[in-house]
């Protein structure tokens, strides 16, 4: 039983990581960036001021919400699946899997953007003259965007564990009931039988 669990986390936690490699490329695809101007060999200054200066981290933001809703919603699934033909609880496994999947997931995503801009943004840098305006490579400036989204993913899978709890379906208490259900039938069905050998 403990093998099993430990399975159905580590598989939990290795599919949502995974996820971070699409979707730093789609980051990567999909965000502004800044310009910012050159003031001497290899160093610039966040100049001019605009809203592509934040853009990259709402978009990455936006992405690791969707991916959270998204991966909550899966591990959900997962959990509540498998009990039906384990009888199993595997609740807990699948909610720490999904969190550290979520965290590994979101410093890949992270790591996929920035290093693939980053060859773009050095040959930039090392082109340009003092007073060029570049291209700025993707960066994120606050790091707490990295917590979007296991905070998204947690809260959805608890919003339908919750449910689940509230109407009474926790799927590994279903499936205890249905066996302790099945359990009179066979014996009375054994004791019918061996009536029926006697006579």
């Amino acid at each position: 039983m403990v093998r099993r669990q430990l399975a159905v986390g580590a598989a939990v936690l290795g599919s949502v990581a995974a996820l971070g490699i699409p979707l730093g490329l789609l980051w990567w695809l999909i965000a502004p960036r800044p310009e910012v101007t050159v003031v001497g060999a290899s160093e610039t200054v966040p100049l001019p001021v605009s809203e592509a200066m934040f853009a990259s981290e709402g978009y990455f933001a936006i992405i690791a919400l969707c991916a959270g809703v998204a991966s909550g919603y899966g591990a959900y699934l997962v959990q509540y699946r498998l009990p039906v033909s384990r009888g199993t609880d595997f609740r807990m496994v699948c909610l720490l899997g999904l969190v550290a999947g979520a965290i590994a997931g979101s410093l890949l995503a992270w790591q996929v953007g920035v290093g693939l801009d980053s060859r773009g943004f050095a040959q930039a840098l090392a082109a340009a003259e003092q007073g060029d305006r570049i291209e700025a490579g993707l960066r994120l400036r606050t790091l707490g965007i990295l917590l979007v989204w296991p905070f998204a993913g947690v809260m959805q899978y608890g919003l339908f564990d919750a449910v689940s709890m509230w109407r009474s379906d926790l799927p590994h208490r279903f499936r205890g009931d249905a066996v302790e259900s099945e359990d009179p039938q066979d014996d009375g069905g054994q004791e019918s039988d061996s009536g029926q050998t006697v006579a």
